[in-house]
């Protein structure tokens, strides 16, 4: 129904309105404060949305992480350095918050069955063939989500695309183009060329001392070797101390007690459900009209007059685009902001069982109770490598503010040097190879130690500098 309604309005002034808002330059306030300094505290403002900082900031380490992993150790730390990605970065956001309003001006609605069902699509929170909720809710925190943003983003992202998806197919292909296309695809070219070898050119060339002095002191600039840095450091990893941390059995029993949710599977359902769809600004007539169609298939399966597999057929087959079923999935408790459908869901008793007519966002749903997986919670010796490592990662983190704290303060007291430091905490001080301000390997690849190795304190005066913290990894560096 969705889509159909932008097949139905993706025509005429709407269609052309769409590819105007896609490729004209918008307006956008806000993009100083990051290429120039200073401005408010918002990267840009679209229409009546902002796009915050923490949302360009996480964005951009995003892009910047995903670079990383393509390019590996080719990867130019400087790419990063000038406005051209930063602004690449927002101007795709600008791109998406555009096309979500008029996703949303258009009454474009993702229902939460959709969400669910593309929610527990996604491999990477697929575990033995099946989603996973304590995989999605760690690899969510690993990556400083909240479940409610997430969900939120990836419902931004569904109506997006039904967006995208409406134009796209309601777009018409002439046969002309299809030819000319065809035409360009399949080209061909013969070519004929000579090849001119440079080292007989070479050979012909004279060039005497006169004339290498004479362009040398013209071009002196293009003969400058750049500045070079070379550091001493010191490391403190979390990885590391935790690797000599012991924990007994007393212990790791003790904090198996403690949180035994934790080692646990909480309680799944699986489920299946008929919806009567509402648009976005649906009257209260309609909104009245698509509560007493609910009900009147509630009261019909209650009577017996039909099934619930009966009633879901007749749902997908409707012509209207009014009504929707089909399969649910796993669902476990907090997999949804709104609690109605999972409150429904688990008040019911037996497989087999529907609810009454629940409110949804999306319109008036019946659910039906397909199956319960009981909680189970893991016996101790199945997860005694997993409690042992989550225990040696606590006390890791202590020991390693509370090394921190002290490496700070001997740095600063000897700024000088490394020496006193490294020997009263048992460190060992490293050295790097020599990089350029483009940056080279090792810590020599991280922006901030790029940054750190030639400013004024580090490179003219051979202070110590600020400790960067970064993966729970300390470093000091020194010329």
């Amino acid at each position: 129904m969705l889509l159909q309604k932008i097949r139905d309005h993706a025509k005429g002034w709407f269609a052309y309105t769409i590819i105007a808002m896609l490729i004209v330059p918008f307006a956008v306030w806000g993009i100083n404060y990051y290429f120039e300094g200073g401005g408010p505290m918002d990267a840009a403002v679209v229409g009546d949305s902002k796009i915050t900082l923490q949302e360009f900031q996480r964005a951009y380490q995003q892009q910047r992480q995903r670079m990383q992993a393509m390019l590996g150790g080719n990867m130019d730390p400087a790419l990063f350095e000038g406005p051209r990605m930063k602004q690449d970065v927002l101007r795709q956001l600008v791109d998406e918050r555009v096309l979500d309003q008029i996703a949303r001006e258009q009454g474009l609605r993702i229902s939460d069955p959709q969400l669910h069902a593309a929610l527990i699509s996604l491999p990477v929170f697929q575990q033995s063939g099946g989603f996973t909720q304590e995989l999605y809710q760690r690899l969510l925190q690993n990556q400083g989500f909240s479940t409610a943003s997430f969900e939120e983003g990836l419902l931004q992202s569904l109506a997006t695309q039904q967006l995208r998806d409406g134009v796209v197919e309601s777009t018409l292909v002439t046969p002309a183009e299809l030819d000319q296309l065809a035409a360009l695809l399949k080209q061909q070219r013969d070519l004929h060329y000579v090849v001119l070898p440079l080292e007989k050119a070479l050979a012909r060339v004279s060039v005497d001392e006169e004339a290498i002095k004479a362009h040398f002191e013209k071009n002196k600039e293009r003969f400058v070797n750049p500045e070079r840095a070379q550091l001493q450091f010191v490391e403190l990893q979390l990885a590391k101390i935790a690797e000599g941390i012991a924990v007994g059995d007393a212990e790791l029993k003790a904090n198996y007690e403690e949180q035994l949710a934790k080692y646990g599977r909480p309680e799944e359902r699986k489920a299946s459900h008929i919806l009567v769809k509402l648009a976005a600004n649906a009257s209260e007539a309609d909104i009245e009209q698509a509560r007493v169609k609910a009900q009147q298939i509630a009261d019909s399966l209650r009577a017996g007059a039909r099934s619930f597999d009966q009633a879901a057929a007749e749902a997908k087959a409707d012509a209207s685009g009014q009504l929707e079923s089909g399969d649910l999935g796993v669902i476990g408790k907090g997999m949804f902001d709104d609690p109605a459908l999972e409150n429904a869901l688990f008040a019911l008793k037996e497989p087999g069982e529907v609810s009454g007519v629940v409110r949804m966002p999306a319109g008036f749903q019946l659910i039906r109770l397909d199956g319960v997986t009981p909680a189970q919670v893991k016996p101790f010796e199945d997860v005694r490598e997993l409690v042992a490592k989550d225990l040696r990662q606590q006390q890791a983190e202590n020991r390693f503010y509370e090394i921190t704290q002290n490496l700070a303060n001997l740095a600063y007291e000897h700024p000088d040097s490394l020496e006193t430091a490294a020997k009263n905490l048992d460190l060992p001080i490293q050295e790097s190879a020599w990089f350029s301000r483009a940056g080279g390997e090792g810590i020599a690849a991280n922006p901030k130690v790029i940054a750190s190795a030639f400013s004024e304190d580090v490179l003219k005066r051979g202070l110590n500098n600020e400790p960067d913290r970064k993966n729970k990894r300390l470093k000091f560096n020194q010329p």
